[in-house]
This record gives C-alpha cells, sequence and structure tokens, in this order.
C-alpha cells in the first residue's frame, strides 16, 4: 500500500484489552505497519502481538511508531500519555477524558470510538464512529487521513461535547445491557426459559432503526394501567422492585406530558 509521504505509515498500541484488540486488528488488517504492542497483562499483549504479527515490548519506553494509539482504561489514560516525550504523536480513544488534562497537547489527541467492542466479534471499520479532537491542524489532518483510508466515519468533536455523547452511549449500551441481565435474572428466578425471550430481544432493537424510541414504546406504563404494574412489583423485592417502579413513573410522566 503506496502513502503520502506526510501520512502516517506506522502505529504502536498501548493495551490490550477489547479496544486495544479491535483498533490493532483493523489498523493491521488495513496495511498499516505495527511496530509494537505494550500492555502492563503481558499474557494479552503478548497475544495480541502475534494476532497482528509486531513484537511485545515490557517498557513503553522502547515503542517507536509515527502514532501510539493507547487504549487503556480511563484512570489510566493521563498517566500512560504523559509518559511519552512531547516530539511522539500520541492519541488515546477514552470518552471521558479532557484533551487539557493531557501535557505536551501539539502532539496529543484524541480518537475515540463511538461503539462497543465484545471479544470474539470483528466489527468492521465502517461500523466504528470515530470522534476526533486534536489541538493542531496537522495531527488533526493525519487522523483524517487515517480515518478515510480504513473506512472509519469521524466527526470532530470537543471535549465537552464527546463527554456528554459518552453519557448517552452509557444508558444506551451499559444500562440497557444491564436491564436484559436483570429480565434474564428474573427469568431464571422463576424457572422460565430464557430463550422464549430471544425474538422479543431481536425485535426490540430491530424495531428501533425504523421508529423513534419515543413512538416504540410500548406496555403497562406507557399505559398508566396502575394493576398491572402493582402485579408485577408484587413479585419484585429489593433492588429489581426499586429499578423497575423508578423506571415506570419516569414513562408515565413521560407520556402524561404529550396526551
Amino acid at each position: 500500500m503506496i502513502r503520502a509521504e506526510s501520512e502516517i505509515k506506522s502505529v504502536a498500541f498501548v493495551g490490550s484489552g477489547k479496544v486495544a484488540n479491535g483498533f490493532a486488528s483493523i489498523f493491521h488488517q488495513a496495511g498499516f505497519i505495527i511496530t509494537g504492542i505494550y500492555s502492563r497483562n503481558k499474557e494479552t499483549g503478548k497475544a495480541l502481538a502475534v494476532k497482528v504479527e509486531a513484537p511485545f515490548f515490557d517498557s513503553l519506553e522502547d515503542l517507536k511508531a509515527e502514532l501510539i494509539l493507547v487504549a487503556v482504561a480511563d484512570q489510566y489514560v493521563i498517566e500512560v500519555v504523559n509518559s511519552f516525550s512531547e516530539k511522539q504523536h500520541v492519541v488515546y480513544s477514552a470518552g471521558s477524558i479532557s484533551l487539557e488534562a493531557i501535557e505536551n497537547k501539539k502532539t496529543r489527541a484524541v480518537f475515540y470510538p463511538l461503539q462497543t467492542f465484545t471479544e470474539g466479534r470483528n466489527l468492521m471499520a465502517e461500523d466504528i464512529p470515530i470522534l476526533l479532537e486534536a489541538n493542531t491542524k496537522s495531527l488533526q489532518k493525519k487522523l483524517e487521513v487515517i480515518c478515510k483510508e480504513i473506512g472509519f466515519e469521524f466527526q470532530h468533536c470537543d471535549s465537552e461535547k464527546r463527554k456528554k455523547i459518552h453519557l448517552s452511549a452509557v444508558f444506551l449500551n451499559n444500562f440497557v445491557n444491564h436491564l436484559v441481565y436483570i429480565s434474564e435474572e428474573e427469568a431464571i428466578k422463576n424457572n422460565l426459559d430464557w430463550s422464549l425471550f430471544q425474538p422479543l430481544l431481536n425485535e426490540t432493537f430491530e424495531k428501533l432503526k425504523i421508529v423513534s424510541p419515543f413512538e416504540a414504546q410500548t406496555g403497562p406504563a406507557k399505559r398508566n394501567d396502575r394493576l398491572i404494574i402493582e402485579k408485577h412489583l408484587s413479585y419484585l423485592e429489593g433492588r429489581n422492585k426499586e429499578i423497575y417502579k423508578l423506571l415506570s413513573q419516569n414513562i408515565i410522566e413521560t407520556y402524561s406530558k404529550n396526551d
């Protein structure tokens, strides 16, 4: 693959979790030279290095590349990014860390994937929207070129807006996933066949592709059916009962405003 002299040709990765694996695999498949992997977890780090045909390094100082992509837990991002020299181009994938918190800002940027990564699922680049933030037009341009070459859709997004996007993403992905967990937990507790719910689960998300969540809402709370709500609450206890009550009341209030 031939690239212009101004483009990034080599990338190194810090981290070996789901995001690091997803990004490293996509960059590797796109023909970028992966010059190294560093991870505090040597077992998963070495496995990722083998996967993308790159060396594994025991020290951050040994990583050398035109661009280093840091994909570690948010609480470690600032420490890791600040450990590199000011001349090294470094981007990080955290949604909640402001660029202002990072030193050497002229060579730092955010490369945030608005997506959930799962072991065993190989996402394509077109499935991963990227939110970009860079403090120099030069680095911003380099990241735009990477996105276009690999096939990522991207938008420019400042730190404050990215934090708000991250908040909505937590509701959409993390909280929805937990509600599905509660549903499964209640089904198992009541000796119900969880596979019975699979078609409903599938249709719930398929429907949201063609209608808004406001229009898609159904159920006893939408109808303000207090009799059914109270019956359901009688089956529940503890935190699950509180969650059911809170969500039901929120739905009732949402649709009572729009009567």
